[in-house]
């Protein structure tokens, strides 16, 4: 009886754990698709979309370092690690259409380093940030 409880036990403290850290989707359900959207899409005028983005801000340090930094990264409540694998999932999962080199991704120690400042002009920033990218190859719009 005391084997079959303790089982029990040690399997409902394993469920919570895992619950507790739920997946990449999980995070972006609960954290980023009251704002990005369900797919990821943003809000035209309002809110920059993710999918079809994200990846390529990747392609660069100043794209990747406006990432971190924007508020909603920087602001986040979820932990290095969970941010950096939100954005890895959204990256692999809403990629640019025919994008043939996948982008390297984030590892926590680059999050923890960037994102805990934020940007103080965030529209200028990216526009910047666009204009580097368009002038090497594909960049996201400079306007949302």
């Amino acid at each position: 009886m005391r084997r079959a409880f303790a089982a029990a036990a040690a399997l409902a403290a394993a469920l919570l754990v895992r619950a507790a850290h739920g997946s990449p989707q999980q995070d972006y359900i609960l954290y980023c698709m009251g704002c990005h959207g369900d797919q990821a899409q943003g809000v035209p005028g309002k809110v920059p979309p993710l999918a079809g983005s994200l990846a390529l801000f990747m392609r660069s340090a100043a794209g990747r370092d406006y990432l971190l930094r924007v508020p909603g990264a920087a602001n986040s409540a979820l932990t290095d690690a969970r941010l950096t694998a939100v954005l890895n999932w959204l990256a692999e999962s809403f990629p640019p259409e025919a994008m043939t080199a996948r982008p390297e991704p984030f590892t926590v120690a680059e999050v923890a380093r960037v994102r805990r400042s934020p940007l103080a002009n965030v529209q200028e920033t990216r526009r910047e940030v666009v204009r580097a990218l368009a002038a090497s190859g594909r960049a996201p719009p400079a306007a949302y």
